[in-house]
């Protein structure tokens, strides 16, 4: 693990990894949780991001002469010290209809993966998912790691308009749009549950990084 320097008051802590061996979101949450608890809460914020932990402390934190480089230090070889069975992920269920009327780009990803949409539908929904990074916009939860039968690149052109909910795949990710909005991901489903609730001011996402997803098929009439 490197710390890096951004700025007077941001950290960069860059884990062992890349986009084909990101590191287990449990360690990156843990690590989290370590230095939140290293200091005040109110002053500090910590943002996992697939293989990156982006700290940003306040000018609070700097008080006394205290060195945060060195405090986020320890809490780094605590870590390794760490037993990560300790640190049980959240299992989020979530429901998705694979409708046709939901799901516009099934048939295309189960013909480029030369399977059937039934089959394609049993590979995304068996499959559990962690939550790489929460980012783009509220709520909106990186999740890996897809089927390799189910990847493939972006769209070329992306969708000016996604409705709310719409279930999508790009790549070795997916994703749950939260609101309605542009996209260039392929549309597989739709889920029901709301992804992002502005009101609930404890837990106004549903997911967050570190949590493991299973998507579990819906009928049109469960949907409604």
């Amino acid at each position: 693990m490197k710390i890096e320097v951004l700025s007077e008051f941001s950290y960069l802590i860059r884990f062992p990894g890349d986009k084909n061996s990101l590191p287990e979101p449990t360690k990156l949450g843990i690590a989290a949780q370590l230095i939140r608890d290293a200091f005040d809460k109110n002053w500090v914020e910590v943002v996992p991001v697939f293989a990156d932990l982006l700290v940003t402390l306040s000018a609070r934190c700097f008080n006394d002469g205290a060195d945060p480089e060195s405090i986020i230090s320890g809490c780094l070889e605590k870590l390794d010290r760490q037993d990560e069975v300790l640190a049980e992920p959240r299992l989020i269920k979530v429901p998705v209809c694979y409708d046709e009327e939901f799901a516009e780009d099934l048939p295309e990803i189960a013909l480029k993966g030369g399977i059937s949409v039934e089959e394609a539908v049993r590979l995304h929904s068996e499959q559990t998912y962690k939550v790489y990074a929460m980012g783009f916009c509220a709520g909106y939860a990186y999740m890996g790691d897809l089927p390799d039968l189910l990847r493939q690149p972006r769209r070329s052109s992306p969708r000016t308009k996604i409705p709310a909910g719409s279930l999508a795949v790009a790549d070795f990710m997916t994703c749950v749009y939260p609101l309605v909005m542009p996209g260039g991901w392929h549309i597989l489903g739709r889920c029901p549950v709301p992804f992002f609730t502005p009101n609930d001011q404890e837990n106004p996402t549903l997911l967050r990084a570190g949590d493991q997803v299973r998507f579990f098929p819906i009928d049109k009439d469960e949907f409604y």
